[in-house]
This record gives C-alpha cells, sequence and structure tokens, in this order.
C-alpha cells in the first residue's frame, strides 16, 4: 500500500527494489547495465559525496573540481559544460525530478533511501539529456506511523568535522513530518604561500525538509523541501612550470610539486576585485503524490521548483601574476510538471503512459 511503502526494512541491500524503469522493480529485472546501492550501504562505507560514490560502480566516475564544477564521467564520455545551452550527456535526477545541469547538480548524499546508476543511453526515460546514462537520487521520505532519530559526527585531519542528523515524527494516524541536516568544514589542504586561507577548503552546509499525507492506503502525497549553500576556498589550479613566487619582489616561496603549496593571484581584478572562492547556493521543492486506482493502475504526479545561485573566481593559470584570472555568475531556474500513468499486467507485462 502507498502509505506504507517507505518501509526502513527496504534498505537492506539484498531486498533492494529500484525504480530506474519508473516503476518498482528487482533489479535483476532491469534490461540495461544497472548498478542500485541502498541509503544503508552508503552510509556504511562513509559515502558522502559522488565522488566517493563513483569509486564504487564501474564505469562511472565523478571529478570534484569544486562543487560548483564537477564532471561526470560515464563510459569514458564527460559531461562537465556549465554553459546554459550545453545539453548534458549525463542526467541526475533527485526524487523524479531533473537537477542535470552542472552549477546545480553536485548535491550531498545523505538520508538516502537508495542510488540508481543507470549506464548506457537512457533518453526514453530520462529525456534527451541521458545519451549516455543517468544517475536517479532517492532520498528519504517520512514514514507515518513511526518515532525515529539518529545524529551522528566525525572528526578528521585538516580540521575536519562533520555532524549530520535526521529525525521522523508522525503527526497522528496519517501525516508525518522528517527533518535531515548536514554541516561539513574542512581547511585547505593546499597552502596558500601569500597567507589568508589555504585551497580547497570546504564549507557546506544541507538541509532537508518532508511531509507526507496519506489518509487512506491507496493516496499518498509527499512535499519535500532541499536547501544547500556552499562557500569554499579558492581552488587551486596550480602551475607545474613555474614556482610560486612573491608577486611584488619575485622571490622563490616554494616548489612546483602540487603540495608545496600556492601563491596564486588573491583577487580576480574585474567585477570589484571579488576573492578567491565559491558562493553557491541551491534548493528546491518537490511534490509527488500517488493514487493507486486499482491493482492495475496507479498514478503519480511529480511537480517540482529549483534554483541556483553561485559565483566562483579562480586563478585559471596557477600562477602569482595577474594573467589569467577567471570569474563565473551561474543562475538557473526551472519548474516542472509530470503525470505518469503506471499500468501493471503482472509477471507477463507492463506499461506507463506520461
Amino acid at each position: 500500500a502507498l502509505a506504507q511503502d517507505q518501509d526502513p526494512t527496504e534498505t537492506r541491500v539484498d531486498d533492494i527494489v529500484v525504480t530506474a524503469q519508473l516503476r518498482e522493480q528487482d533489479p535483476i529485472e532491469v534490461p540495461f547495465a544497472l548498478t542500485a546501492y541502498s541509503g544503508e550501504f552508503l552510509r556504511d562505507l562513509g559515502i558522502q559525496e559522488f565522488d566517493a560514490l563513483s569509486a564504487f560502480v564501474p564505469g562511472f566516475l565523478v571529478q570534484n573540481q569544486s562543487p560548483n564544477n564537477p564532471a561526470f564521467v560515464m563510459r569514458g564520455i564527460t559531461s562537465d559544460s556549465g554553459e546554459a545551452t550545453v545539453e548534458p550527456r549525463v542526467s541526475v535526477y533527485q526524487d523524479g525530478v531533473s537537477i542535470s545541469k552542472s552549477r546545480g547538480t553536485y548535491v550531498e548524499l545523505f538520508d538516502l533511501r537508495r542510488v540508481e546508476i543507470a549506464k548506457g543511453p537512457q533518453s526514453t526515460l530520462y529525456g534527451r539529456g541521458a545519451l549516455i546514462g543517468a544517475v536517479n537520487l532517492v532520498q528519504n521520505r517520512p514514514v507515518i506511523g513511526v518515532h525515529e532519530g539518529e545524529i551522528a559526527g566525525s572528526i578528521g585531519q585538516i580540521d575536519t568535522h562533520l555532524i549530520e542528523g535526521v529525525i521522523n515524527i508522525p503527526v497522528g494516524e496519517n501525516l508525518a513530518v522528517r527533518l535531515a541536516g548536514r554541516s561539513k568544514n574542512r581547511d585547505g589542504y593546499v597552502d596558500n604561500l601569500l597567507g589568508g586561507e589555504d585551497y580547497n577548503g570546504v564549507r557546506t552546509e544541507a538541509l532537508r525538509g518532508s511531509i507526507a499525507f496519506a489518509p487512506s492506503e491507496t493516496f499518498r502525497y509527499d512535499i519535500i523541501a532541499n536547501w544547500q549553500g556552499d562557500d569554499g576556498t579558492g581552488t587551486s589550479f596550480k602551475s607545474r612550470q613555474y614556482f610560486p613566487a612573491d608577486p611584488a619582489t619575485g622571490t622563490v616561496l616554494g616548489g612546483r610539486e602540487p603540495w608545496e603549496g600556492a601563491a596564486l593571484t588573491p583577487t580576480a581584478l574585474f567585477d570589484g576585485g571579488k576573492e578567491l572562492g565559491l558562493d553557491r547556493e541551491v534548493w528546491g521543492v518537490t511534490g509527488i503524490g500517488e493514487w493507486e486506482f486499482s491493482p492495475m493502475l496507479t498514478l503519480t504526479s511529480v511537480t517540482a521548483y529549483r534554483q541556483f545561485d553561485s559565483y566562483e573566481t579562480f586563478d585559471a593559470d596557477g600562477i602569482f601574476l595577474p594573467v589569467l584570472s577567471a570569474a563565473e555568475d551561474a543562475y538557473g531556474e526551472q519548474t516542472s510538471q509530470e503525470f505518469r500513468l503506471n499500468i501493471d499486467g503482472g509477471e507477463r507485462w507492463s506499461a506507463f503512459i506520461g
């Protein structure tokens, strides 16, 4: 029944159910290359980001230059353009909503029900942006009638500290609320030889709130709100040809190896002299309604609004002189509506119209 299909025991890897073909299936029934992991599996391995996830998926690689500029590589073909006119080659979906534009794609992986990575052309199911493949993030929704909560934290080198938590609260017999969040900070690991914050530091906050309403076993509606903010220090594009030096005197400050520190132009000498670094905000609201008219017919509605706003400044040539500095001011918003009627013909056939 729809009101109960969020049973947390379903996150076991051996019992995982996927929706890569827009209907619930056992992974072995999906007729294309699919890798699926439960949220519990990701948590046990400490996987928090896409680049760490890709290490466990054959034929899939994610390069995190910064949260504003990731590269998704599927079977050797890269999707990394931030231009508004460029269609991505690898689609990324979050609860049935495309988040494929690269400046808003890189999101934290926490409190997930499962992750599905479909390799090969998926345009029929996921649109023209999935010519190489698609990634489907399914977040945990509120569980009606169940109290649960969890909080966890960790510390590490380079002043790394992370805290995250989730709480699920039932409100009466037909309503439940779920809140989840993560705060992650890490100092930069490439020394700033000119003083100031070290490069490649991380400051990320992510929050999610969701409400589920299920007045009957055949109808359920979820509202999911996501927000993420990134305020990282500058990305180090260190030159391997020129020694880092003091821009005023020319005094050599370090070696050319990546781990020996960098001396980058501290500001972009345009647009008001912006400091190196990233200021990015991504948020969206999704409404998902499911009506089970009969064991054979189920109607799903997915309504969504999403927005990202980011400004990143970096020293593209990686040297101490202001030869090639770059900045990108990116903004995007999207509204989408999907209706899908799933038809279950039993073990012999199934179909959907959307």
